[in-house]
């Protein structure tokens, strides 16, 4: 059996009706305007919930000039990090009666650029970005031409007239290989890196190559492997270095998600951490706690950055700043036992 449903969308002037008043009357409540009896205002608001209307958003955009919505673009919401972030931007802005709009772009430079585009017709009045575009051409020309404030988030890319907010990866990935040299008199430390052209990856790459050259440790450029933030790639590098003949003694993943095939490779050969190799990672995620032996990592702050973009975007937004700025957020490191250490948790700041 066919059913056809027709649902009629309740107008101004049905709430209007309901509540005894003009149809600009009850304009006047919902903008919240002035010059409105309390009681009035009671049968109007009454009304709206009874017949649950919803306003028109894009005509009222167009008449008040503004939305009260923001647009996230993300390049995987199923990685910890960037539905973190996302958290952290709606709590902020729901706390500001402001609604966002997401997109996730599944890690497509084209996909991205069409989402930016899709913001700019919906009106939002600003945008955090998580972009993965490697033509920063690109992303200059659409920030020049949408006209409202961008934050960009994880990875620094080169263009103007925007906000950054980004986790001290240098600094992170010096506390992780620091503490395997000085704490447990490793050497030979390999490092499965991100991209090296986004700058979270070549950040921890940097990073690591700092913690060897302080501890007067020569760099081997054949412990260090590119996978590019995925879990088959971390897999096949774990292989390779794990196979070399003067092969590493610990590990240093740029992520959570390389570790994730780094331990995959380490448990089909029953290879023993931190006996045989021992390993380190970035963030803090709860089921890295749960893996046998506990890791070593970074604590988190993606939900921290997210909160801090959405108050700078919100800033931006209220003409509140002037001077565009560059945050870079440090994070603690956790001590847990894939590094070598005899202890179940300390925070070190």
């Amino acid at each position: 059996m066919d059913i056809n449903l027709k649902v009629e969308r309740i107008t101004l002037r049905d709430v209007a009706k309901r509540a005894g008043v003009s149809v600009p009357t009850v304009s006047r409540v919902i903008n919240k305007e002035k010059y409105v009896s309390v009681d009035v205002k009671k049968r109007v608001l009454a009304a709206v919930k009874d017949l649950d209307y919803e306003p028109e958003w894009t005509a009222r955009s167009l008449r008040l000039g503004k939305t009260n919505i923001v647009s996230v673009i993300i390049p995987n919401i199923a990685n910890y990090f960037f539905s973190s972030v996302v958290l952290g931007i709606e709590r902020f802005f729901r706390s500001k009666g402001r609604e966002i709009i997401l997109f996730n772009t599944s890690n497509d430079e084209e996909v991205e650029e069409k989402a930016i585009r899709i913001a700019t017709a919906k009106r939002v009045e600003g945008i955090v970005l998580a972009t993965i575009s490697k033509n920063n051409n690109v992303i200059r020309n659409n920030i020049k031409s949408f006209g409202a404030p961008f934050v960009i988030v994880d990875n620094k890319i080169d263009v103007d007239n925007v906000d950054f907010v980004l986790h001290d990866d240098i600094n992170g990935a010096f506390k992780l290989v620091d503490h395997l040299i000085k704490v447990h008199n490793y050497k030979k430390i390999a490092c499965i890196s991100g991209p090296l052209d986004e700058s979270s990856g070549i950040d921890k790459l940097i990073g690591y190559k700092k913690a060897l050259k302080e501890n007067n440790i020569p760099i081997n450029e054949e412990y260090i492997r590119i996978a590019n933030w995925k879990k088959a790639e971390a897999y096949k590098a774990t292989k390779e270095l794990l196979n070399m003949e003067d092969k590493p003694k610990a590990i240093f993943t740029a992520n959570t998600n390389m570790v994730i095939g780094c331990l995959r490779y380490v448990n089909d050969y029953n290879i023993k951490i931190p006996d045989d190799i021992a390993v380190v990672t970035f963030d803090d995620y709860d089921y890295v706690s749960a893996f046998n032996p506990p890791l070593t990592t970074l604590e988190r702050v993606d939900t921290k950055m997210g909160e801090i973009a959405a108050e700078l975007l919100y800033k931006r937004i209220s003409g509140k700043v002037s001077k565009y700025r560059e945050i870079r957020v440090d994070s603690g490191i956790v001590i847990r036992k894939s590094c070598g250490c005899n202890i179940d948790l300390k925070l070190e700041n």
